[in-house]
């Protein structure tokens, strides 16, 4: 399947509902049946499957665990044939630790909705320490 200018929208908004703090908004961009896999050891880490998980084990999370500092900021997006790369920026500093990672959400999309996230860090183990509980 080609990957359509509706494609490349859905990542967009999806990143500016992020940057907003809005999971509502978000969730439009998802099928509900969609996975979101996150590499590594963290509390966040790991396959996500469905809106729910996605929302609930991994962005909801995200502002608590890093004291409301984490941005992640949308760089650059690469199509191909059958997957979208957003290329982000993401930051935050609570507690003492710190998160400055470049990283990949290799996303494969369907009818306009997210389908699958794989994500790749130019950090792994920076944001595994990042990303423990306070």
């Amino acid at each position: 399947m080609a990957v359509t200018s509706a494609d490349v929208d859905t990542v967009r908004r999806f990143y500016t509902a992020i940057a907003e703090r809005d999971l509502a908004a978000a969730e439009t961009c998802f099928a509900p049946d969609a996975l979101w896999h996150l590499p590594g050891t963290s509390l966040i880490a790991g396959d996500h499957r469905g809106w729910t998980r996605i929302r609930d084990d991994f962005l909801a999370r995200l502002g608590p665990l890093s004291g409301q500092t984490f941005r992640a900021v949308l760089l650059d997006v690469a199509v191909g044939q059958e997957y979208v790369v957003a290329i982000q920026h993401a930051t935050g500093s609570y507690q003492g630790r710190t998160l400055d990672v470049t990283g990949c959400q290799l996303m494969r999309l369907a009818d306009g909705l997210i389908t699958e996230v794989h994500g790749h860090y130019s950090d792994q183990a920076m944001l595994d320490a990042f990303w423990v509980a306070g």
